[in-house]
């Protein structure tokens, strides 16, 4: 029997800023993806690749950036306990910020 990598827990609002969606947060561990499932429309993600810059997340971590959309986050997340802050980042031509997060479904 091949155990699952995904975990989900229904039900989460995520607070994106500008605006708030509920949905089922989706974890797939093995291709370190975290997204939110929404009833109408697409899958929000939440996390990003950041293989381009040589970086991989550990198991039960994903990356999450900290600008555009997702502009604090991964505070947010934490705050309610959805994701635990492991490292910060600072990737790209502008220094940006990105977060390794612990994921907690």
């Amino acid at each position: 029997m091949v155990e699952s990598t995904t975990t989900v827990r229904h039900g989460v609002t995520v607070d994106f800023g500008s605006i708030e969606l509920t949905g089922t947060l989706v974890h797939d561990n093995e291709n370190r993806l975290l997204e939110l499932e929404i009833d109408k429309g697409p899958a929000e993600p939440i996390s990003i690749s950041l293989q381009g810059y040589g970086l991989t997340p550990e198991p039960g971590n994903v990356f999450i950036k900290d600008w555009s959309e997702h502009c604090g986050l991964t505070a947010r997340l934490a705050k309610t306990g959805l994701v635990t802050p492991v490292r910060t980042l600072t990737i790209g031509p502008f220094l940006t910020t990105a977060y390794e997060v612990q994921v907690s479904l």
